[in-house]
This record gives C-alpha cells, sequence and structure tokens, in this order.
C-alpha cells in the first residue's frame, strides 16, 4: 500500500528553462507523478484561506487543510511545520514522509522497499541535487539541509517544531537534529535522488535570522528527556559555544566575535554570523541523517 508523501503545494507554482519560458505547471505536474512513480501518493497541506493550485485537483493530489498560515511573517501563505507534521500524521498511520514540492523523485526498487519499511524510530534525509534543465548523473548534491525526509510516527511523537515555517529556512536542520536527538535511527537514502530544478531563492536574510532564532530557542528549549543521543548534545554544545563568539577562521575574526557575543550579543551582525557558521557547522549532521556521515 503506497505511504502518503505531504507537501505545500503553493497558489502560484513559477519555474523558467534555460531559455527563460514559463514551465511551472509542467515542472509541477513532473514532480506529483515522480512520487507516485515512487510509491508514494501525493498530499498537500494548505491554509483554509489559501488559494488552492489548479493543477491540485487536475492531478488528483489529497488536500488538507489548516486553519492558519504564516503570511503575517512571509508575505505568503505558508504552512507552519507543527500544521504540517500534524496533518501528514493524520493522513498516515506508520511513517510520514515529508518533501519540497519542487523536487522530482527518482528511486530504485531496493531504495523503494527500503523507505516503504521505514520503522517507528527510524528516519532518513535525502539531499537534492540541483540542475538547470539538464540531469546528470555526476551532479553535486546540496550540503544545505534536507529536501526528502522521512521518519516513523514514534520518532515525531511530542515534536515540538516551534514557529519554524515550511519551505522557509531552518526547518530542515532543526527536523533531522531533533530526530536524531531523541534517538532515531537513520536509515540510508542511497538509491533516492531528489532533483532540483534551480532558481531564484524565494526568502531574504530577514527570513533566515528570524527562522535562525527560532532554531536555537528550540534547541536551548529541548527537554532533557529528548536529549538521548551523546553526539548530537556534543553537536548542540557546540552550537551554543558558537552564539558564545567562538567562531571565524582568522584569529581577527575569532577577536571579534568574541567581542560582538560580550558587547552586542542581540545585534544582527552577531546573530547573522553566529547563524552562519551554525549552518556550516550542521553540514555534519545533514551527513548524518543523509547517510553519508
Amino acid at each position: 500500500m503506497p505511504s502518503p508523501i505531504v507537501t505545500s503545494i503553493p497558489p502560484v507554482f513559477s519555474r523558467k528553462d534555460r531559455d527563460g519560458h514559463e514551465i511551472g505547471n509542467d515542472y509541477l505536474a513532473r514532480c506529483v507523478q515522480s512520487w507516485r512513480d515512487c510509491g508514494f501518493d501525493p498530499v498537500t497541506v494548505n491554509a483554509e484561506a489559501e488559494e488552492l493550485h489548479p493543477l491540485i485537483a487536475e492531478l488528483g493530489v489529497e488536500v488538507v487543510r489548516v486553519p492558519c498560515d504564516a503570511a503575517a511573517i512571509t508575505g505568503r501563505p505558508h504552512v507552519f511545520l507543527s500544521d504540517l507534521l500534524d496533518a501528514a500524521r493524520r493522513v498516515s498511520t506508520e511513517r510520514v514522509f515529508i518533501v519540497n514540492a519542487d523536487i522530482e523523485l527518482e528511486m530504485t526498487n531496493a531504495a523503494r522497499d527500503r523507505l516503504a519499511a521505514l520503522g517507528p524510530m527510524q528516519a532518513v534525509g535525502v539531499r537534492r541535487c540541483d540542475h538547470d534543465g539538464d540531469k546528470r548523473p555526476s551532479a553535486a548534491r546540496y550540503d544545505g539541509g534536507i529536501d526528502l525526509l522521512g521518519a516513523g510516527r514514534d520518532a515525531l511523537d511530542g515534536l515540538d517544531t516551534g514557529a519554524l515555517i515550511f519551505g522557509m529556512p531552518w526547518w530542515d536542520h532543526y527536523l533531522p537534529l531533533a530526530l536524531l536527538w531523541r534517538g532515531a535511527q537513520p536509515v540510508s537514502g542511497t538509491g533516492v535522488t531528489a532533483w532540483h530544478l534551480d532558481h531564484e531563492g524565494r526568502w531574504d536574510k530577514r527570513h533566515h535570522i528570524r527562522a535562525g532564532r527560532e532554531f536555537l530557542r528550540l534547541l536551548r528549549e529541548t527537554p532533557a528527556e529528548m536529549r538521548k543521543d551523546p553526539w548530537v548534545s556534543d553537536h548542540v554544545a557546540a552550537l551554543s559555544r558558537i552564539g558564545r563568539g567562538q567562531y571565524g577562521d582568522t584569529l581577527q575574526r575569532r577577536i571579534m566575535a568574541r567581542v560582538l557575543a560580550l558587547l552586542l550579543p542581540g545585534s544582527r551582525t552577531h546573530i547573522r554570523r553566529v547563524l552562519r557558521a551554525a549552518s556550516q557547522s550542521n553540514t555534519a549532521l545533514l551527513d548524518r541523517i543523509a547517510g553519508t556521515g
């Protein structure tokens, strides 16, 4: 029986090919069909006030409505990660898969079987491969986040994702970290390719800083009983040291970091540099859930 795969398809979906022609609808249809080809049933989570993309009905994608959106924060009707995960748990009795809406999936039969058997305390993360329309087998995987994530229901039970927003920065760092920290066992994503047609950024520095602050808050307030993995605890301790100014690749930058942390801990300059260093540090964490670390 196919597992649901949950995303949030926006009311307008625009993508351009290498010649600048609009291919948004065709690309979205390819993404949805690729999920079905990999054995998933597509589900989109959208706010009650959000207009639905016309292809949702045409492609037979199941819709789950949630009461609120994050438009006051992002200017667009994004859904909060907590609402998306709650909706995913409502449509799946055993395991949850979430994917960014602009990802085309390819899977070997072995990978498909492995994900379909994902256990209650297991998790899998897959990085995307960016392309410009020509999907090359040698394409480098994006190391800044996770675009397909699956987890057993027990691994997600009681997980607090605060005010993180699906489709905005940091959700794809926090969720892998939280799953591993509570003891979820990573399952290899070998044999899964998440193709992503390259496009211009959809968020700015303001969104990055706001979500980054929430990421750090959630780490600080994670209950002791959720901190089961010593490796992740050491990683979070290192992130805490970064927050206290222990970052920088030269002596001069390290001195400046400590000065900023001591004298201007709430400044945008300090938090921006902290988040940059934290994101770089998280590469090892993302390697782990992606089965490469």
